[in-house]
């Protein structure tokens, strides 16, 4: 069985809800695709933030732009939003390093959509909106 190691960064309400229901549809996941989703690594503007979940100490990164290079990381999903700074950096350097990208970013997408999609083909890997 394909195991692929997901990083989330950002986990405001959408981010949150996105953990929340990875982990408790993981056996629905797997058996329907017949792939384990492991959340590897988290990564938020403020870590020590009261959340509604539990995550383990060691799944946090502190620096985001630091998980395109982690050869462990499969998939990254940017919950993070805007069309500048530490999304459209993690997006473009997720993607350079052969990353597949899952984002909600709308604003991202409008605007470098053709770009990313470019770099992700070059690729070989996804980028899914």
């Amino acid at each position: 069985m394909k195991t692929f190691n997901l990083a989330i960064v950002g986990l405001g309400n959408i981010g949150t809800e996105v953990y929340k229901s990875l982990n408790k549809n993981k056996d629905i996941i797997k058996k329907k695709t017949g792939f384990k989703l492991n959340i590897f690594k988290v990564s938020a503007k403020n870590y020590k933030k009261r959340r509604t979940i539990k995550i383990p100490k060691n799944k946090w990164e502190k620096n985001p732009l630091l998980l395109p290079k982690n050869k462990n990381i499969d998939i990254i999903i940017e919950l993070v939003g805007g069309n500048k700074g530490i999304a459209k950096k993690l997006v473009f350097e997720a993607l350079k390093n052969k990353k597949h990208v899952v984002t909600a970013n709308k604003a991202l997408i409008s605007k470098y959509g053709d770009e990313l999609s470019s770099i992700a083909e070059k690729n070989k890997v996804n980028l899914e909106y």
